[in-house]
């Protein structure tokens, strides 16, 4: 078969799918790839925003795409891409079959009223071109259900996969007296991952660091916001690493402040490395941590009693069931399954 994956850019197709690009091809299909950036088959440079009117400027090429290599089927990926390379698909006659998996949909209870229907909006303008939803946690199941987004049935998976590999699990030393208690959180510094929240409430943890790992738009707001709250001296902000390991063994404890997940791979790293966490009480954390590791979200004083009233020793959790050895053929083999299905069927 020729099969077609999507994502918004290349950095989210090295990060999650190229194992599944090697895996349907050493099953003998065609694969390539739409996303912005080097290395992409075809680079289609969506915008990051959604809603941006230059996104709808790609349609036409991607139908042109689309109409000229015929392929079988689309893998759709992230919110964006999905979005607009559906609105392409409507436009043509012979369509390929569509699979969308979600990673994590951009709403839940604490996103507004009106930025809520806007994206239920896009996605039911386009459920007539989505045969089946993939999706990584039980709220968003139940979304994809209630709305009927798509043609056919939806799926949950555990994930697209964890690298382990890179992390490793360690025993770290008590702290003396005198030492910080150093938090740590790994991923893109975003409004969406909110680590503006975990530079606010260091202010109430007077005797905690805060190591952000990763890089993002928000960065420099948030060393303003460090500096405006006096708190800089106990907040690093490393820029961007593949050396994640080095930092979660350094940790004492995991946080995290995201509004939304889909399944967060930052948090079963942390929990692989045997990190004690403290996360917000949102889809994605929730299915994978307990409630007793749960704060709700955006509420300073309950994160700041949560952290406090957290030991610093690493804990065990069974996270063998998320890894690249597991998850990946078990998804190939269903993605394969659902389009020899339709095949069958025309």
């Amino acid at each position: 078969m020729k099969i077609l994956i999507v994502a918004s850019n290349m950095v989210h197709i090295k990060n999650f799918h190229m194992p599944y690009v090697n895996a349907l091809r050493e099953n003998g299909h065609e694969v390539y790839i739409m996303a912005s950036g080097d290395g992409a088959d075809f680079n289609v440079p969506f915008k990051k925003r959604s809603l941006s009117f230059k996104n709808l400027f790609l349609v036409s090429k991607i139908k042109k795409i689309l109409k000229s290599q015929r392929f079988d089927a689309v893998l759709l990926h992230t919110t964006l891409a999905s979005f607009w390379t559906r609105m392409a698909i409507k436009r043509l006659k012979d369509r390929p079959y569509v699979i969308n998996t979600v990673h994590g949909y951009l709403f839940n209870e604490h996103t507004s009223f009106l930025k809520t229907k806007a994206y239920l909006f896009c996605e039911k303008l386009v459920r007539n071109v989505t045969d089946n939803i993939v999706v990584m946690n039980s709220e968003d199941m139940t979304v994809a259900i209630k709305h009927k987004l798509s043609i056919g049935e939806v799926f949950e998976i555990d994930g697209m996969g964890v690298n382990f590999s890179r992390i490793q699990p360690v025993d770290k030393p008590e702290n003396s007296e005198n030492e910080l208690i150093n938090l740590v959180f790994v991923g893109e510094i975003s409004k969406r991952k909110n680590q503006i929240f975990l530079v606010r409430a260091l202010k109430k943890l007077p005797d905690y660091s805060l190591t952000l790992v990763g890089d993002g738009d928000e960065s420099n707001t948030i060393r303003k916001e460090a500096r405006r709250l006096g708190v800089e001296s106990r907040l690093k902000i490393t820029g961007f690493t593949k050396n994640v390991s080095k930092y979660l063994s350094e940790a004492d404890i995991y946080v995290s402040a995201s509004q939304i997940e889909g399944l967060p791979f930052n948090v079963m790293e942390a929990m692989y490395a045997r990190l004690p966490i403290v996360a917000s009480d949102v889809k994605g954390n929730r299915d994978l941590l307990n409630q007793k590791n749960l704060y709700t979200y955006n509420d300073e004083e309950e994160y700041v009693d949560l952290v406090r009233s957290t030991p610093t020793v690493r804990v065990n959790y069974d996270m063998e069931k998320y890894t690249l050895e597991k998850v990946v053929p078990a998804n190939t083999k269903m993605y394969l399954s659902l389009i020899n299905k339709k095949r069958r069927a025309d």
